[in-house]
């Protein structure tokens, strides 16, 4: 009973007593960062909401790359500044919330090198337009569909389905096939025909299927031409014109028909043959 006594006896250096300002403090510091949160789930809320607006606005909708783009810059930017409004509200001064930024950016610039050229790298990104949602590309080894471009990396769906995640920095730094940039694709195959075959024939034959072929592109310029004696083959480079929409599926039925039409007119199409010698060891 004395220790409490004598507890409660103790005082600060303004004569009031240690534990009721020590209780008053306790209480603040749970008021502050009550208030503290509070904002945080408000301004999670109003991004929430923001987010939602921006799916109504025509002029954003008009381009998917620019809506992800700016949502995404959106809701960062929002989140950065509700933080600041709640260290604000906790107690923290103008002073030393810019000290605290100062801090951070030094970190960041020193040790999230990454970090920041992935943002620059969004940047360019949307502005440069290289590829577009939905567009095929092959970049550093990946190949597929792009699925989302965000500010620190873009999410590119594979052959296979699998969702693959490119840093921005290396999206810029690489070199980037776009297979859909283009209106128009060339078809590009490599025919073998054999040696006994009618090559005025088998040319002639090449140009109608070209020509006439559905799916294939009659304005622009083919090219067929004899290109090389192979082992055991004339080789043909047969390349045609396509819309880049529905290219594999036309590249697919025209290989088919092209042999089709070939064992028809009796142009022969030469095969490997592997012959297998069998000595009986006496």
């Amino acid at each position: 009973m004395e220790t409490v006594n004598s507890l409660l006896q103790i005082k600060n250096s303004s004569g009031e007593p240690l534990l009721q300002t020590l209780g008053h403090d306790a209480i603040e510091f749970l008021i502050r960062t009550l208030v503290f949160i509070i904002i945080l789930y408000l301004g999670s809320y109003f991004t929430k909401k923001v987010d939602k607006y921006i799916d109504k606005i025509p002029v954003v909708n008009q381009d998917i790359n620019t809506k992800q783009f700016t949502k995404s810059v959106t809701k960062l930017g929002l989140n950065v500044m509700f933080f600041l409004i709640g260290l604000l509200a906790f107690g923290f001064s103008e002073a030393s919330i810019a000290t605290m930024i100062s801090a951070i950016g030094l970190g960041v610039g020193i040790s999230l090198k990454e970090f920041l050229s992935n943002l620059a790298g969004g940047v360019v990104l949307f502005f440069t337009r290289p590829f577009s949602i939905g567009n095929f590309i092959k970049i550093n080894g990946v190949m597929g569909e792009v699925a989302k471009i965000e500010v620190f990396s873009t999410y590119i769906t594979s052959l296979d389905g699998r969702r693959v995640i490119v840093p921005n920095n290396v999206m810029i730094s690489g070199n980037i096939i776009n297979y859909d940039a283009n209106l128009f694709r060339r078809i590009k195959l490599m025919l073998s025909v054999s040696y006994d075959s009618d090559m005025k024939k088998v040319i002639s034959i090449l140009e109608n299927i070209a020509n006439t072929y559905e799916g294939l592109n009659k304005d622009r310029e083919n090219f067929i031409h004899t290109m090389e004696y192979g082992d055991s083959s004339i080789n043909i480079l047969f390349m045609v014109w396509t819309p880049t929409k529905g290219y594999y599926k036309v590249r697919g039925e025209l290989m088919a028909y092209i042999l089709e039409v070939f064992n028809k007119e009796g142009v022969n199409v030469p095969f490997n043959i592997l012959d297998v010698n069998v000595t009986e060891n006496k």
